[in-house]
């Protein structure tokens, strides 16, 4: 690690400017009616989903149908996973299939559409997410994603608050696609087939206070998301700033109770460059550690995504060649990321 990684010296001006980023409030749609099968409820909100799809590209959910306890037994679990020995933390490093623990500030991004300089994060992570039969032709071929969790030892109960979380928050997934699909004129059930072992994956992310920062530190980079969609649950701690169409970052405001959500670059590559894959960056606490519980949802992994067919026509050819979320995810992690390059070199 470059020694400047850590030592580099307060910058003032930087810390002011990214602390006090303006403060807008994000589009909230209210899923309370339409998850209670109100279907007259569809319409509006595939309207505003499309909206805000092609614009900003982030929103919140209310009324998501999420157990408030399923989230409080995961931020339980979270901080209590993170207080162990590190021992215990790295018997479990992150592995090929990008499940397991990643230290602080091992994670160097070295490909970026939003900076031109290699970016050192700070924060340590553990990942896991949709469990893959040992018997299954990909896992025992050791294709990366297909793969199993690992859990630490020392944190007996974290394996039922996760799945528990992942359930939750794949079904709030699965929810939205009949919305997609009329937002994109297609027929109710036409991502169905996409999704009959949807991909789920989490990462529970510990961030560090650091009230004075140095020039271009943050606790996570400018990024956008592979996946199909975000969900971020309200957190302890701010952190997550947003930019706008303009290029301008801001502090995004939720209610309480709301899951927000943002696009990924698959959905991106998915409607032909109509969605956007916003970028977003998190700035490091100021007093407090703050623990983020971002759950990326998307196809089944072997899933080639086409171009969907209301978003081409003769004035407007598809930009992208078809792909599954493993060969898109796995070549983007490898180019962005050392060690899941090294992966790589190990077939």
């Amino acid at each position: 690690m470059p020694a400047d990684a850590t030592m580099a010296a307060v910058d003032p001006d930087f810390t002011r400017e990214v602390r006090m980023a303006d403060r807008r409030p994000l589009p909230v749609l209210d899923l309370g009616p339409y998850l209670s099968g109100d279907r007259g409820a569809a319409p509006d909100l595939a309207r505003a989903l499309h909206d805000i799809a092609g614009g900003l590209g982030f929103l919140c959910v209310i009324n998501h149908g999420v157990s408030p306890a399923v989230l409080r037994d995961i931020q339980d679990q979270a901080v209590k996973l993170f207080a162990l020995p590190d021992v215990a933390k790295l018997a479990v490093q992150v592995d090929q299939h990008e499940r397991g623990y990643l230290p602080f500030r091992s994670t160097v991004v070295r490909q970026s559409r939003y900076h031109d300089k290699a970016q050192i994060d700070n924060y340590e992570a553990f990942n896991y997410g949709t469990d893959y039969a040992a018997d299954d032709p990909e896992v025992i071929a050791g294709t990366r994603l297909f793969g199993q969790n690992r859990w630490a030892e020392g944190a007996p109960n974290l394996p039922a608050a996760a799945l528990a979380y992942t359930d939750a928050m794949g079904a709030l997934g699965k929810s939205l696609l009949p919305l997609w699909a009329e937002a994109f004129d297609l027929a109710p059930d036409y991502f169905a087939p996409f999704f009959t072992n949807a991909h789920g994956y989490v990462r529970l992310i510990h961030y560090p206070p650091k009230p004075d920062l140095a020039l271009n530190e943050y606790g996570l980079g400018a990024h956008s998301d592979t996946c199909l969609m975000t969900f971020l649950p309200h957190e302890n701690e701010p952190g997550i700033q947003v930019m706008d169409a303009d290029g301008q970052w801001f502090w995004p405001q939720t209610p309480a109770d709301s899951i927000m959500v943002n696009f990924g670059q698959l959905l991106e590559r998915w409607s032909n460059g109509f969605v956007r894959a916003t970028p977003h960056r998190v700035i490091p606490p100021m007093t407090d550690h703050r623990y983020s519980l971002p759950f990326f949802f998307s196809p089944n992994l072997d899933h080639r995504c086409e171009c969907l067919p209301t978003c081409r026509g003769a004035d407007n050819p598809p930009q992208y060649d078809p792909v599954s979320f493993q060969e898109f995810h796995t070549d983007y992690m490898s180019r962005v990321y050392a060690h899941f390059e090294a992966f790589d070199n190990q077939d």
